[in-house]
């Protein structure tokens, strides 16, 4: 059996959610999980990053809907992407850019809600898709391959002999500055806002004061403070540039 996932910037507030759970399971049998509903409102790249740090733990057969879409109504394709036996549905606008693979445009309107809204493709054809698909419809039934997906104005970290020019991907509900930085070649040092980092730490709560890099669960190198914000502190946000250079104490 199918499993349906769920990535939104909806929160649990409003009844978004929920209406999107009503369609599947009026449709459908397929389990439903929450991956989150606390993406920031309208962070694409946030959320791209995201699905790139748990889609793994996920097993084949898994559905990700993922519902970022500030582009909703306007023309911007649907797309139903294969990967290594796990299907992801999503708007064309760079959420799946690092889960790409096999990808069609959905334009099977059938499968729609009838009577939908311009407003809310998350309920009215994400979730009767995915439903559709846990039923057991074919992808290649929901419209034309695609072969020129919408990437995001974003770069991989550029490497030097003594630098790395690197983007901030995210900011943890810890205040934790996640980099897109994965392969780190020397002892890192960056001076943002005034203030030095200059240590590497194993792990948060043997780190002392003031802020100091850290690989973090995902592979990546943050900038934390013990017990506070890294970001408020240093007043970092997603999309932010970095500059880590060798340290000249290694």
């Amino acid at each position: 059996m199918r499993t349906i996932t769920l990535l939104t910037d909806f929160g649990t507030r409003d009844p978004y959610v929920a209406a999107m759970k009503g369609v599947l399971a009026a449709r459908c049998s397929a389990p439903v999980f929450d991956l989150s509903h606390d993406i920031a409102p309208f962070d694409i790249l946030g959320a791209a990053f995201f699905l790139r740090d748990v889609v793994n733990y996920w097993p084949p057969e898994t559905i990700f809907v993922v519902v970022i879409d500030p582009g909703v109504g306007t023309s911007r394709r649907m797309l139903a992407v294969e990967r290594e036996d796990r299907i992801f549905l999503a708007p064309d606008n760079g959420v799946l850019q690092f889960v790409m693979g096999r990808a069609f445009s959905i334009e099977r309107e059938s499968l729609f809600l009838p009577n939908g809204s311009n407003t809310f493709h998350g309920r009215d054809r994400f979730a009767p898709v995915a439903a559709a698909i846990a039923n057991g419809f074919p992808l290649a039934d929901l419209g034309p391959p695609v072969d020129n997906p919408v990437r995001l104005p974003y770069g991989e970290p550029v490497y030097e002999a003594e630098r790395i020019r690197a983007t901030v991907v995210g900011v943890d509900r810890f205040g934790n500055v996640i980099s897109d930085i994965e392969n780190l070649p020397f002892a890192p040092c960056a001076r943002i806002g005034g203030v030095t980092i200059d240590r590497l730490e194993r792990n948060y709560g043997d780190a002392g004061d003031g802020p100091f890099f850290l690989i973090g669960s995902a592979g990546r190198l943050e900038i934390s403070i013990r017990n506070a914000s890294a970001a408020a502190a240093l007043q970092l946000r997603a999309g932010d540039r970095l500059d880590i250079v060798k340290c000249l104490t290694e």
